[in-house]
């Protein structure tokens, strides 16, 4: 029975690292884990998830029954929609007695270990650029030399692993590269290329949409500790992209000038 127990905290865990990983909120994460630990039998099911940690306990009133604590520590956080989605349809099929625990310990392992690889996040990340530039009414010169901003805004991603910066240096590292790309591209390019509309969406792919959003419906569903911790994650890099812009225009300004 023991080993039972601690399988099932086990996969509720595995499967609430994934969510908050993810981006999940909070609430659907603790729902979920709760719904798992739920298919032990045992009355005491909880779990409390921030933005940092996800915590849980699987025990009973029964005195025999040992429990249950685990702690996971979130130091990884990234946009993964369809993580979330296919942790909620194990989730189901656990909760529905379609599989065991085993088999949805082994499943999530499989769905943890997925992940898009740097080539199609590259491609993506491009696509994003050149489709709000054209969503901006940028012109045929604007469009294409965003594939280029574009490929700066992927590439970039690479300072982050060799030089392993944290998201706040990151984000100025990022944003200073393609404001100093496309300040200077506009001005020494051929073409009437506005800067302003490039910039704009060259920044679309790095600003922290998801975790505001999720921040707002954290606080607004009581989990204010998590709530607060998510806005404040957005504003961090929000800030930091502010800064790397500013320096980029700044140090892109004075080429200019000396040129």
């Amino acid at each position: 029975m023991k080993q039972k127990n601690k399988k099932i905290a086990e996969v509720a865990a595995l499967a609430g690292r994934i969510m908050l990983e993810s981006h999940a909120e909070s609430y659907r994460v603790e729902d979920t884990v709760v719904r798992i630990m739920k298919t032990s039998g045992l009355s005491i099911t909880e779990a409390v998830s921030t933005t940092t940690g996800l915590f849980l306990t699987l025990d009973d009133e029964d005195d025999s029954v040992e429990p249950v604590t685990l702690v996971r520590r979130i130091s990884e956080r990234g946009n993964h929609l369809n993580k979330i989605y296919r942790v909620n349809n194990i989730s189901r099929m656990l909760t529905s007695g379609e599989i065991t625990p085993d088999e949805a310990y082994e499943r999530l392992q499989v769905v943890d270990e997925s992940e898009y690889t740097a080539y199609r996040k590259d491609i993506a990340t491009i696509m994003i650029v050149v489709s709000f530039t054209i969503l901006l009414n940028g012109s045929i010169w604007d469009v294409l030399f965003s594939f280029l901003a574009g490929m700066v805004v992927a590439i970039s991603r690479f300072g982050q692993e060799w030089l392993d910066l944290n998201g706040f240096i990151n984000g100025i590292f990022s944003t200073f590269l393609t404001s100093l790309f496309i300040t200077l591209g506009a001005s020494l390019l051929p073409g009437n290329i506005n800067s302003h509309i490039v910039t704009i969406a060259a920044l679309m792919p790095l600003y922290p949409g998801t975790a505001f959003t999720n921040g707002i419906r954290d606080t607004l569903k009581g989990d204010y500790v998590s709530g607060i911790a998510r806005i404040a994650d957005a504003i961090v890099i929000a800030l930091s992209l502010a800064i790397g812009v500013a320096i980029g225009l700044y140090v892109a300004g004075r080429i200019l000038a000396w040129i």
